[in-house]
């Protein structure tokens, strides 16, 4: 076979789509970390409640705002609101222990939460869920981790604080049950109506943190230093576009694919630390970048690989029930309202 008749055997359109929504998670990602990282450590203050509620006042002046205009609040005292009260409760917990693990560790270690969500997200998902994975998917899985592992083992020599991947690691465990979590209740109510019912949630959860916990951080914050405001305004659009986003990836692809483009933002924080931060670079970043990269790849084909087979299923019952990790979950989990 020609490598001409192989490329045009591609579907390309599939792939570039896929992965640039991917990619975008990774960008918008890297922007939280980006604008965390300058906050801690050029500005000397650590606000990590405070920015989840600027973004989550964003996310409900939209979707929050049009949500309820459409439905009403009764959608707020139903199953679907104690879904996402609890996801909106992990992702809270998540983003603000990842966010204060910046206070000490570098950039580039956060490189561990990626490691430790996959893993979480595959086995909830395959117990819970009963989502299947095929050959590629495992062999795409394998070459993010191979990507994260040779990214972590150069920079190994910086000696990161034990505390810091402490708390890195517990926020990867509840992103992986946020996501797992999130990619079956979207498939459900869809992407609008989740993020639309959870922000409000958020907006309570991250208020009563700040007050509680960062009066005094916002008290003595440099107000008259304009780089503030600049990190606060880039976090905020990263995080609302990345949220707005996820639900969308997870119910076409999966959790388990948007976690896999997220670890390509391993490969810009590196990059952005050597530009911004002035973190040692290392040539090994681009074998890491080729490695994360081509698993990504590797996964999106497999899903392709499914949607074909899914479109002339062998049997009725083979069609009832995604190849990939897109199943419906049992019956007596179905929710209503």
């Amino acid at each position: 076979m020609s490598l001409q008749s192989l490329v045009r055997g591609l579907p390309l359109t599939f792939i570039l789509k896929a992965f640039l929504l991917g990619q975008l998670l990774a960008i918008c990602n890297t922007g939280t970390g980006i604008t965390s990282q300058y906050l801690t450590d050029k500005i000397k203050v650590t606000l990590p409640t405070t920015q989840s509620f600027l973004a989550y006042f964003f996310l409900c002046s939209s979707y929050g705002v049009c949500h309820l205009w459409t439905n009403g609040f009764t959608v707020i005292y139903s199953r679907v609101g104690l879904w996402c009260l609890f996801l909106a409760v992990t992702d809270f917990a998540a983003t603000y222990i990842t966010v204060k693990a910046y206070q000490y560790t570098s950039l580039v270690s956060v490189q561990l939460l990626d490691c430790v969500t996959i893993p979480t997200v595959m086995i909830i998902t395959v117990v819970l869920f009963r989502y299947k994975y095929r050959t590629l998917h495992y062999l795409g899985v394998m070459l993010c981790l191979a990507g994260v592992a040779l990214l972590m083992f150069s920079d190994s020599h910086k000696g990161d604080s034990w505390k810091g991947n402490l708390l890195v690691i517990g926020g990867a465990i509840l992103y992986g049950v946020n996501n797992a979590c999130l990619e079956w209740l979207a498939k459900f109510i869809g992407p609008h109506t989740y993020l639309g019912t959870y922000c409000w949630f958020g907006l309570c959860i991250s208020g009563v943190q700040m007050i509680i916990l960062e009066v005094n951080d916002l008290e003595k914050a440099p107000w008259d230093d304009y780089r503030l405001y600049l990190c606060l305004m880039g976090f905020v659009i990263c995080l609302v576009t990345f949220l707005s986003v996820m639900p969308i990836v997870m119910v076409r692809y999966s959790a388990t694919f948007a976690n896999l483009n997220l670890m390509a933002a391993d490969i810009y924080s590196a990059f952005a630390g050597y530009a911004i931060f002035a973190v040692k670079f290392n040539f090994l970043y681009f074998v890491s970048m080729f490695l994360i990269l081509g698993g990504v790849l590797s996964y999106i084909y497999q899903n392709y690989l499914n949607d074909i087979n899914e479109v002339a299923p062998a049997d009725e019952e083979e069609s009832s029930q995604l190849v990939i990790n897109q199943g419906q979950p049992e019956a007596g989990m179905i929710l209503e309202k």
